[in-house]
């Protein structure tokens, strides 16, 4: 009895061992041993051992295979450098001119050429140089967020779209890439970038910071070529630029005075005046009082075409400011009616900013009929002086009024480099100091690195190894459903 009870109870631990899957289909149920299905792939375990060595070392291939690639088409070798805009405008996606600001331009063709001649490099084109840059925006994360939410909105919602524009933001810092494509070295990589952004530095100066203009324009006035009252007339023109320019700049910045030059721009104005007040007056009043002219009928001409241009002028700056003051005249303020603890009330005008704009554009015109009347009886006086003229100018005359007139377009070019180098100090040191800098030189990075390689290699053998070991269970439940199958075939 006792011998049977431990046959019993050995049969049961065998039982025991055994695990079963049971598949079912539509007319019978089977069991397969997944102890079965293991000792089937033990069998084969040489086998699929060389098998899963092969795929180790296919995985390695292709991994190597991959970093090579990378290695030549320098995709994870590059040099980057951050660059950020401190002036007003930035974030609205506005330059300084208030047009819409383009940031691609650092990667402008002139950009980079200026750079490749500033390193002497000529190995690499400029549009090879271009073709590898690229810029990605710095965007802070709450906005962001703030953005995707309301994407996120718009999906439910598509009245909420319009609410992303509300958050919009326009990125003041930059992250510039040069990549490695090339097969530059890491240092001439980063000398490159370097370079391209102290070039776009000088572009962007000259370009919202110009201040040759004022040469530019002086030298494309060659007043030796025109007749007294002609010449003279450009010097004054001349001034005007000077002067308009040299304002803007002084209520822009009042307090500025040049370390170079020593002058503020109000000391500029205060000179141009006086040189126009002087100088171009003791000037006009000789050829004035000489009738000094080299042809008179040709002088004579300019003052005919003067007197009816401005009278054309006149005319059509009093259509406007009639006009005007027909809508000054129709337009009234909106009370504010204010109600006092006492018996009485108390009226006022709101200010309106257009009724003030028309006001402003009344005054503006009346100054303007004013200055062109005032140009209209010069020019009558003078054609009446050359008419009611006999006398023939010596050539003494001419050489005074010549040397006259060469002191002051000498006067002239002098201030004007004065006032560029003035500008151009303003600029740099003040108003666009700190408008462009380049936050983060440009630093390199490798294609990759022991950890970047393990990783290339180490991903496709074990993509290797467990498509390898799926085949392997796959053969060994194959055989086991085979082994079923035969049995049943013999049973039946």
């Amino acid at each position: 009895m006792h011998i049977d009870d431990k046959n019993k109870s050995n049969r049961e631990e065998m039982q025991s061992s055994q695990i079963y899957l049971h598949m079912e289909s539509d007319s019978d149920e089977q069991e397969i041993d997944l102890l079965g299905i293991v000792g089937h792939m033990k069998a084969k375990r040489k086998l699929y051992c060389y098998i899963l060595l092969s795929a180790v070392c296919i995985g390695v291939i292709i991994g190597l295979t991959l970093i090579a690639l990378d290695h030549i088409k320098g995709e994870d070798a590059y040099a980057k450098a951050v660059v950020s805009f401190q002036y007003q405008g930035i974030e609205e996606g506005l330059d300084p001119n208030g047009a819409a600001f383009d940031i691609n331009k650092i990667k402008s063709p002139s950009v980079i050429e200026e750079a490749l001649n500033t390193l002497g490099i000529t190995e690499y084109t400029t549009e090879e140089i271009r073709e590898n840059i690229s810029i990605e925006g710095v965007i802070p994360e709450d906005a962001v967020e703030r953005i995707t939410v309301i994407k996120e909105m718009s999906l439910e919602n598509i009245s909420n779209y319009e609410k992303i524009l509300d958050v919009s933001y326009f990125p003041s810092q930059y992250v510039v890439y040069l990549n490695n494509k090339l097969g530059m070295s890491s240092s001439e990589a980063t000398q490159i970038l370097d370079a391209v952004l102290e070039s776009y530095r000088t572009y962007f100066l000259d370009t919202y910071a110009n201040t040759e203009v004022l040469t530019v324009t002086g030298n494309l006035i060659d007043y030796t070529g025109y007749d007294y009252a002609e010449a003279l007339d450009m010097l004054r023109a001349q001034i005007d630029i000077m002067l308009d320019y040299v304002n803007e700049r002084g209520a822009q910045a009042p307090e500025f005075r040049s370390a170079a030059t020593g002058l503020a721009f109000n000391d500029i104005a205060t000179a141009l005046d006086t040189v126009n007040g002087v100088d171009i007056a003791n000037l006009s009043s000789y050829i004035e009082s000489h009738t000094l002219t080299k042809d008179k009928n040709r002088q004579r001409e300019y003052y005919e075409y003067k007197i009816k241009k401005y009278n054309m002028d006149i005319a059509q700056c009093q259509v406007e400011l009639n006009n005007i003051q027909s809508i000054i005249d129709k337009y009234q303020k909106d009370p504010i009616v204010i109600v006092s603890s006492q018996e009485t009330t108390q009226q006022f005008t709101q200010t309106n900013e257009y009724y003030d704009t028309l006001l402003q554009k009344k005054l503006d015109l009346s100054n303007k009929i004013a200055e062109l009347n005032t140009d209209l009886n010069e020019a009558y006086t003078r054609l009446a002086a050359i008419n009611n003229s006999n006398s023939v100018n010596s050539q003494d005359e001419y050489d005074y009024a010549d040397g006259l007139m060469a002191g002051i377009a000498q006067t002239i070019a002098e201030w004007a480099d004065l006032t560029e180098q003035t500008t151009e100090e303003y600029y740099t040191t003040t108003l666009f100091s700190n408008a462009y800098k380049i936050g983060v030189p440009a630093q390199y990075k490798a294609a990759g690195g022991i950890l970047t390689a393990a990783k290339k290699i180490g991903v496709p053998v074990l993509v290797m190894v467990f498509a390898v070991f799926m085949l392997w269970c796959a053969d060994g439940l194959m055989c086991e459903l085979r082994k079923i199958r035969e049995k049943n075939i013999k049973e039946l």
